[in-house]
């Protein structure tokens, strides 16, 4: 597939916990990254995000596996927070008055040339003119679920 994505936060969340009605199109989404079909960009606000349920959960060993998985697997890229993202960051609120965690995300998006962010927030709606926003099911519905038949 080849294809360059950008995963929001609640896409790791809807898997660890388990989330309906989000929980098997997430999966799918995270299978394809680890099998190597989809290569995902990765804001360090996500990580951020993260590591807040691990940290109230007490899951520190889990969290630390997780992060040390991300962080070597050649599919993922961890987008780290730089003077560029931070200039796009506030060019980006300042057009759609998302909130600034999101905004990160979405500038590591545009700047990694991303073809789509994956979320199941309806928020990133506001920023539809810059990328391309999708859900986990209709990610799964319209690019993946093609791309397997064309196998």
């Amino acid at each position: 597939m080849g294809m360059k994505i950008t995963l929001d936060t609640n896409i790791f969340l809807n898997v660890k916990n388990k989330e309906e009605p989000f929980y098997e199109f997430s999966k799918t989404i995270l299978n394809e990254i680890d099998e190597g079909n989809i290569k995902a960009i990765v804001s360090i606000v996500t990580i951020a995000e993260l590591s807040i349920g691990y940290n109230k959960t007490n899951e520190l060993k889990d969290k630390d596996e997780f992060f040390a998985g991300l962080y070597s697997n050649k599919n993922y890229k961890i987008i780290n927070l730089d003077l560029k993202l931070a200039d796009k960051s506030g060019e980006i609120k300042y057009k759609t008055n998302l909130k600034l965690p999101d905004c990160i995300i979405v500038a590591s998006s545009t700047l990694e040339r991303a073809s789509c962010l994956i979320t199941n927030d309806l928020e990133f709606e506001k920023a539809k003119s810059l990328t391309d926003i999708l859900t986990a099911k209709e990610f799964c519905e319209n690019y993946i679920k093609n791309n397997k038949k064309d196998k």
